[in-house]
């Protein structure tokens, strides 16, 4: 299952920035233009890098459920400043940018105050709504959740026998995503993976990667593992709780040659 996530950032510094922007280049608060002029110098952008994270909210887009985890005051990662008066107003803000629909959808939506911005969607697969927030939110400071999935490659379109080609494991914290593809060597590959079907694996591997490179600069979201031809799919693979996600690709490949093997045997 795919799952949206949201991140809601708060500066709490923005009433002192304003006023410091007011004075420093003697905008009018009455002027019809005055939002614009402070959103020129705190933007979105601005508020992310410069903000505390205060909310995760984790959409799923087809049954419009949403999880949402508010930062705590008691939080290791809470500033002395953020009590219980702050989460109320995150809170808050929290109701306002999810929108109830009479068709029984909900939509994630901007911030009405201009102190809080949220980052930009990030689609990523988990087993469920919970496991998705626990990737996002990580369950103590030394591990965190990763989702693992591989690309699978059929020889034969009349039989069912597939095997992995690569693996990858996800952190949606983080957005980064680290691979292991098997051009040369395939554990997973039987004695009849021939010079031609390499060749093909290779192609669509080069293909996926270079879509994998584009979408970092891509201005709309671009799914490299979607249309992938009839002879390869994408499955999903058991979450892995690991240190980072080199150690959850380790981790990954070893539970899927043992299962691998398992099975053969």
């Amino acid at each position: 299952m795919a799952f949206r996530a949201y991140e809601l950032y708060y500066l709490d510094s923005y009433d002192e920035e304003v006023d410091d922007l007011v004075t420093m280049y003697d905008y009018d608060e009455d002027d019809y233009s005055f939002d614009d002029d402070i959103r020129w110098h705190i933007d979105d952008d601005y508020i992310i890098e410069n903000g505390l994270r205060v909310a995760i909210l984790i959409h799923d887009p087809d049954t419009h459920e949403i999880d949402c985890a508010l930062l705590q005051p008691d939080n290791p990662r809470a500033p002395d400043w953020y009590g219980v008066e702050e989460m109320a107003n995150v809170m808050a803000e929290v109701q306002r940018i999810m929108v109830a629909h009479d068709d029984y959808t909900v939509s994630i939506v901007p911030p009405q105050d201009p102190a809080f911005a949220l980052t930009a969607p990030r689609v990523f697969p988990a087993e469920d709504l919970t496991a998705a927030t626990v990737m996002m939110l990580g369950d103590s400071q030394d591990n965190a959740w990763y989702s693992a999935f591989c690309i699978e490659f059929t020889p034969n379109l009349k039989s069912d026998e597939s095997f992995p080609v690569a693996v990858f494991v996800y952190d949606p914290r983080d957005n980064c995503l680290v691979s292991k593809s098997f051009t040369g060597i395939n554990p997973f590959a039987p004695e009849t993976f021939n010079r031609r079907q390499r060749r093909i694996v290779e192609r669509k591997l080069d293909e996926i990667f270079a879509a994998i490179d584009s979408s970092k600069t891509a201005t709309q979201p671009v799914s490299p593992f979607a249309n992938l031809g009839p002879q390869f799919r994408a499955s999903r693979l058991p979450s892995v709780e690991a240190v980072g996600p080199d150690h959850a690709l380790l981790q990954t490949l070893e539970r899927l040659l043992a299962w691998w093997q398992e099975q053969a045997a």
